[in-house]
């Protein structure tokens, strides 16, 4: 198994901001732009799962069926507001509209709480908790965080990543949510493989557990089983991202800082850097930062030109998206443009586009990307999910995927029909009409009309995809 890694996902990236506990509750998350025509087609938006399913991931109630190729929706009791997932392991989490957490798949530290089975193949909702906003799931352990500032955490606490000022190798010693001490006023957490990090309202961080490769930014290698203030960083960020064993914070100028594990150049710093770093170093190259998503396979982040996506790490299996298996130690850009959200898990990476689509590559032995098929070649290029539409929210774990959207709609038959016609029944079921060529038609049946359309009708694909036709001209007898 690869090095536990893990960080709290939104899209890909750290949990997302939350109000100050004494201002008005934010959006979770902004919405994702669609055209109008689009987003009226669509069912509303739930939670799916794809994958790897040995240990329950998919949430479905089974693992008789050891994968799955294409997304399969999670049946959640309310509507979801956060999905998270373990990057380099196989539990995952939800963040319901009523305030309460549910998590399922790897159950090996008593993430799915007190009673639950290991695997945990069905939502299990976490009792003790109330008003959470954000969830951040890490190797082993859980983070919560509510909406009055306060962090909750259970599962794993080897290396005191619980934060509650002990340490235990037990793997159910801790199943049930407890706050920790010592914070408040918290607005953002991320959990790493087996540390965690925490961003007070009036800018403090805050970091605790593993630290034997610097994770934690405070200058030492020295575990700790409590919150420690980092004063470095005080002021100067906005979003924390937990990885494997590397930290990322974006400050509010959108520059990047890097700390922890350098292992196949996460740091971005370049070939010269050291192989860890225990100090917060700006990550050269980079401006207008929004997004970050890490693992121990590959770090991903939106940034200029254009909602770009970057990438730098290791990528021995393309988690990259650079059409590569190339590792790299500084920031490359990548052809992706117009993202919004990022995630990379241990073998592959997605991106949500501005549209709602979602991209995905890397490995695909189990699934993972979600298209329908698994192989065991590497798919370095970014390719479209096709049977979700309008997400706005992606996670990945090891070998498995979960997102927020919709059902595809399906693309209707436009055969027979005139040009003009067939642009208006595409755009009424959220398509548009694309490439428009002639064809020969001996039969004399379609002069004028559609005779061929691509792809077909009934095929699920996303809102705004072009369908390319051929319209019929006279030809043989036609003549």
């Amino acid at each position: 198994m690869a090095a536990v890694a893990a960080a709290a996902l939104i899209g890909g990236t750290a949990a997302p901001l939350a109000a100050a506990p004494e201002a008005a509750a934010a959006p979770l998350a902004a919405p994702l732009a669609t055209a109008p025509q689009a987003a009226a087609a669509l069912a509303p938006p739930s939670a799916f799962a794809w994958g790897d399913n040995e240990l329950g991931q998919v949430g479905n109630g089974s693992k008789a069926t050891p994968e799955f190729d294409s997304p399969l929706s999670v049946t959640l009791p309310a509507a979801v507001n956060q999905i998270a997932a373990s990057s380099d392991e196989f539990a995952s989490a939800a963040v319901l509209a009523t305030g309460k957490v549910e998590v399922w798949g790897s159950n090996a530290y008593g993430e799915a709480g007190p009673g639950a089975p290991n695997p945990s193949l069905s939502p299990e909702l976490i009792s003790g908790l109330t008003g959470i906003i954000q969830v951040a799931v890490g190797g082993g352990h859980v983070l919560a965080l509510d909406s009055a500032g306060t962090v909750w955490s259970w599962g794993n606490n080897t290396y005191g990543e619980l934060g509650n000022g002990t340490t235990s190798s037990l793997p159910y010693s801790n199943p049930s949510p407890v706050p920790v001490p010592g914070i408040n006023g918290i607005v953002q957490i991320a959990a790493g493989g087996s540390f965690s990090l925490a961003l007070r309202g009036d800018g403090t961080v805050y970091a605790w557990g593993l630290n034997s490769s610097g994770q934690l930014g405070d200058g030492t290698t020295v575990d700790r089983d409590s919150p420690e203030a980092l004063p470095a960083l005080a002021g100067e960020v906005s979003r924390l991202i937990a990885g494997d064993q590397t930290s990322y914070a974006i400050r509010p100028d959108g520059a990047l800082l890097s700390w922890g594990s350098n292992s196949g150049g996460l740091l971005g710093r370049g070939a010269g850097a050291p192989g860890f770093s225990a100090t917060p170093t700006l990550v050269p190259g980079l401006t207008g930062v929004t997004q970050v998503a890490s693992s121990a396979a590959a770090t991903l982040a939106v940034a200029d030109p254009a909602a770009t996506m970057w990438t730098w790490g290791p990528n021995s299996g393309g988690e990259s998206g650079d059409g590569t298996t190339t590792a790299h130690a500084t920031p490359e850009q990548t052809s992706l443009t117009g993202v919004a959200r990022v995630a990379v898990g241990g073998l592959m990476g997605a991106a949500v586009l501005s549209t709602g689509t979602l991209m995905t590559w890397g490995e695909n032995q189990d699934g993972q990307l979600g298209q329908g098929s698994h192989d065991t070649s590497v798919h370095s290029t970014p390719a479209p999910v096709r049977t979700l539409a309008g997400v706005s929210q992606v996670a990945l774990s090891y070998f498995s995927g979960l997102a927020i959207g919709s059902p595809a709609p399906r693309i209707p038959s436009v055969i027979g029909q005139s040009q003009a016609e067939a642009a208006q029944t595409l755009q009424a079921a959220g398509f548009v009409l694309g490439r428009v060529s002639t064809v020969v038609d001996i039969t004399c049946e379609y002069l004028g009309e559609v005779k061929t359309q691509s792809p077909a009708a009934g095929t699920l694909d996303p809102p705004g995809t072009a369908v390319a036709v051929s319209i019929g001209k006279a030809g043989g007898k036609c003549l």
